[in-house]
């Protein structure tokens, strides 16, 4: 096809050649018949003038005379003349020849001759005019203008077609040679080219620049070969990162939809044949299916979008069964993309096991761990006293200290102390409600908060039933069963106080008044002191 292309250029500048030959040749042959022609009609007239000057003498002879033989004589030996359509000779006397060879045509050239009398020569005798014949100067001129034409053509022709051989020899050729070792070339072949001769003209540069473009070509393939077999590497690489990686990796545009995600994404869900429209995409409204809160995660991504800064969340699944992922960190990121204004890069990472470490830290460290109770610092964190102000909520604090307590432990043993107790927490559990809170302070002594307090007969009744619960038979062994009893100090929030420290340190205060009067019963401390109820009274001392 190249060559091709070079092989046409070659005819291309041949026509252009000839045609620019055959255009100077007719601009040339026009000028010369334009002159040609002023030539030959100023030549016509200059000839027939001589003819005049000629004749003139006899023409005055005859008309000095007024001879008609010699007249007619004059007449016809002018117009024998060569471009001499027609000839008149006259005066005033009467005396009027006239002869032609010709018509008479519109535009005729005349030529006219005033004739003196020869020997006067003030005296004017008579005129002779001449009328030229225009056929035949443009026949003189269409000669004289083809044998011009003739001449110059071959003037021009013969060093045009040798201009075009030496061009064709020293141009044309070699770079059709030159064309055809290019295409010939393939493409990283370290191949070069090469001109017959010593040549240290312009094609030999061009050859050399050539040479050295090829070169660099072949060079700059390898590299891109090279680089190519990096990048293809490369993206085998991120692909099996992408596809194979425990990370979930997610790609957004601006209108939350997704653009691409990774397997580990759409195993997140609980049904992801139900949330997949493909292998790397996900069904519109997928955070709905996924996140317990999907509204969360949608503020986190326009948290993003606008501050440009990645932002990050724990944020809980649907899905909540033991053999799945729970809880998921989130990481979104920002950033411009070519085809889209802006698109987020959302990261998943599971945090379950790390969530139910924490959880089971903050468990261990607010629960007792022999009864499984809220501890101190767990009754801290979970009482809120400002909040029950705000709420002008009412709490009843009751707290508890077993009685007979240190007999168990010195009659049967540590360990059936350990059942006591677990077994006290489990029949105080049965009779609290789901939002009051059970606490094991320390030892055999506990602390019950009583969210919305009951009325005072209800609450006299919840003691009756809590002493009573608690009173009851133990099995310390298979064969041997024992009992412990109950001393409660009873008190209200916000009536008795506005703070734990001081509303334990009233409560107490009414315990130990139960224990001063024999144990096993109530008081409830109010705005008229203490009001203790005993159950049973224990005659052995703890």
């Amino acid at each position: 096809m190249k060559g091709h292309v070079v092989h046409s250029l070659k005819t291309r500048l041949s026509i252009r050649v000839f045609l620019g030959m055959l255009v100077l040749s007719a601009a040339i042959v026009l000028g010369a018949y334009i002159l040609t022609f002023e030539g030959a009609e100023q030549d016509a007239r200059q000839q027939t003038g001589e003819l005049l000057d000629a004749m003139e003498y006899s023409a005055a002879i005859a008309l000095y005379a007024s001879d008609a033989r010699i007249a007619d004589d004059v007449v016809r030996g002018v117009l024998r003349g060569s471009f001499v359509a027609s000839v008149r000779l006259a005066n005033d006397t009467g005396l009027d020849v006239k002869l032609a060879k010709a018509p008479d045509a519109p535009n005729q050239p005349i030529i006219a001759r005033a004739l003196k009398s020869p020997f006067d020569n003030n005296e004017t005798l008579g005129q002779l005019q001449v009328a030229l014949h225009p056929p035949a100067i443009h026949q003189r001129a269409a000669a004289s203008a083809r044998n011009m034409a003739l001449a110059l053509g071959g003037i021009v022709f013969f060093p045009t077609l040798l201009f075009w051989v030496a061009i064709s020899r020293l141009v044309t050729t070699p770079l059709l040679k030159l064309s055809a070792q290019l295409a010939a070339i393939k493409p990283g072949d370290q191949q070069c080219l090469s001109l017959s001769g010593d040549r240290q003209d312009e094609l030999a540069g061009l050859t050399q620049d050539i040479n050295a473009l090829l070169s660099a070509v072949s060079v700059s393939m390898r590299k891109e070969r090279r680089l190519r077999q990096h990048v293809e590497a490369l993206e085998k690489q991120y692909e099996a990162i992408f596809t194979q990686a425990s990370t979930g990796i997610l790609l957004l545009n601006p209108d939350g939809q997704c653009l691409i995600a990774n397997p580990a994404v759409s195993l997140l869900f609980e049904d992801w044949r139900h949330a997949v429209d493909s292998v790397f995409s996900l069904l519109p409204n997928w955070e709905v299916q996924l996140f317990s809160e999907p509204d969360e995660f949608r503020a986190l991504l326009v948290q993003a979008a606008l501050t440009q800064i990645p932002q990050a969340m724990d944020l809980r699944l649907q899905r909540q069964n033991d053999e799945v992922r729970e809880w998921m960190h989130l990481l979104v990121s920002c950033y411009p993309h070519p085809e889209h204004k802006l698109v987020a890069e959302c990261l998943f990472i599971d945090i379950s096991q790390r969530k139910q470490q924490e959880d089971e830290a903050v468990f261990q460290s607010h629960h007792d761990i022999l009864t499984q109770l809220l501890n101190r610092r767990g009754l801290e964190a979970r009482l809120n006293l400002n909040y029950a102000a705000r709420e002008n909520d009412t709490l009843s604090l009751l707290l508890l200290d077993l009685d007979r307590f240190k007999q168990i432990n010195d009659r049967w043993g540590h360990l059936a102390g350990d059942r006591v107790l677990i077994e006290v927490a489990k029949r105080m559990k049965n009779l609290v409600r789901g939002a009051d809170l059970l606490t094991r302070l320390g030892g055999d002594e506990f602390l019950i908060c009583l969210r919305r307090s009951r009325s005072e007969p209800a609450l006299h009744q919840f003691l009756l039933r809590l002493i009573e619960s608690i009173s009851a038979d133990i099995e310390i062994e298979a064969t041997a069963r024992d009992y412990v009893g109950a001393s409660i100090g009873v008190v209200e929030y916000p009536r008795d106080g506005t703070d734990l420290v001081s509303l334990l340190h009233k409560a107490d205060i009414a315990l130990y008044e139960v224990k001063r009067l024999g144990r096993n019963g109530y008081c409830l401390y109010g705005d008229c002191g203490l009001s203790p109820v005993i159950i049973a009274r224990e005659d052995t001392a703890e």
